[in-house]
């Protein structure tokens, strides 16, 4: 075995709304996944169907059929931490769908637990995988970045209700918007600024749809390398076949303004002669295989996660304060 093409993969929760983009992966790096599982017997037999693999309806039939060299876990938020301390106790490396468990607390005992074992744990925080950020950093000092405000609007939150109805309740998602899609540009703001925490000003929950979690949420925070960030997610943009979201950034340092939105990036910087544009793809879909990619070499080769636990603990004690001002304010 001496790629990443010959780490035997399973797939576990597969009727997750991310892992058809994962599969991509599969073809793309001629990767060999061995066994698929899901509570949902249709689902686990139809995944497998397209993958050539066994499926499983129990995880321990899946773990005693043949073990693993690598797991791609999914799941329910609040059943992530049991699935990530099983995997731990194997000594299974593996990578695990965000937000890992329902608090920070959760998320700390399944780092302390990885930690302990010393197994390898990769978190698709999926911008870091992308050209568009790789362009920003080779830009950007993180000591000159002064605000930043990410938005970011998916469709209505009715598009889990056939897959994933459990996404729209409190006690087993967490949190709507915010959890789903906010964390994402948390771990990019702490990414960017070279921040390791942030202080919450504000935060304000919307739940236009009637669901118990949150379809529009906002925030303002205070990073710890004193720079600001406002954060607007939500389950609002009427989509269709051309477009399926809204995603646009702003960053303003002491050197410029940049901002990313509609297919490409733009600088301007003082000093410099017009706007310089890049043509950039803002469809996060599309880095989920590099981060697929990525994850499998680091493991191999013992290197640390570009994203990991410690990055995941940080986006969790800053979503739970973000999530108790909201509830602060009704």
């Amino acid at each position: 075995m001496s790629g990443i093409d010959g780490l035997g993969l399973s797939f576990v929760g597969v009727s997750h709304w991310h892992v058809p983009l994962y599969l991509r992966a599969v073809e793309r790096y001629g990767l060999k996944a061995i066994s698929v599982f899901d509570l949902n017997a249709d689902t686990a037999r139809r995944v497998a169907s397209g993958l050539g693999c066994p499926s499983f309806t129990d995880i321990d039939d899946l773990l005693e059929h043949k073990r693993p060299d690598f797991v791609f876990a999914f799941g329910r938020h609040c059943d992530m931490p049991a699935m990530a301390k099983r995997l731990i106790s194997l000594k299974i490396p593996f990578a695990i769908e965000k937000p890992v468990g329902l608090n920070a607390a959760e998320v700390r005992e399944v780092l302390e637990s990885a930690a302990r074992e010393d197994v390898f744990c990769s978190i698709p925080f999926i911008w870091r995988f992308s050209a568009i950020v790789r362009q920003l950093r080779e830009r950007i000092a993180p000591e000159d970045v002064v605000h930043m405000h990410f938005r970011f609007i998916a469709g209505p939150p009715g598009r889990y209700l056939e897959s994933s109805p459990w996404m729209l309740e409190r006690k087993t998602a967490g949190g709507g918007c915010m959890t789903n899609l906010g964390v994402h540009f948390i771990d990019l703001a702490l990414f960017l600024s070279g921040s390791q925490a942030a202080a919450v000003d504000s935060a304000c929950f919307h739940r236009s749809w009637g669901y118990e979690v949150e379809d529009y949420a906002v925030s303002l925070m205070r990073l710890s390398s004193g720079a600001t960030l406002g954060l607007e997610t939500g389950y609002a943009y009427p989509t269709d076949a051309a477009s399926h979201a809204d995603n646009r950034w702003t960053i303003v340092t002491r050197n410029g303004y940049y901002s990313v939105g509609a297919g490409s990036v733009e600088f301007r910087e003082f000093g410099e002669a017009g706007v310089s544009r890049l043509a950039a793809d803002t469809d996060a879909d599309t880095y989920y295989p590099n981060f697929v990619r990525e994850s499998l070499n680091e493991c191999l080769s013992g290197a640390a996660p570009t994203a990991g636990l410690h990055d995941m603990l940080r986006v969790r004690t800053i979503l739970d304060d973000i999530i108790l001002g909201a509830d602060a304010q009704g």
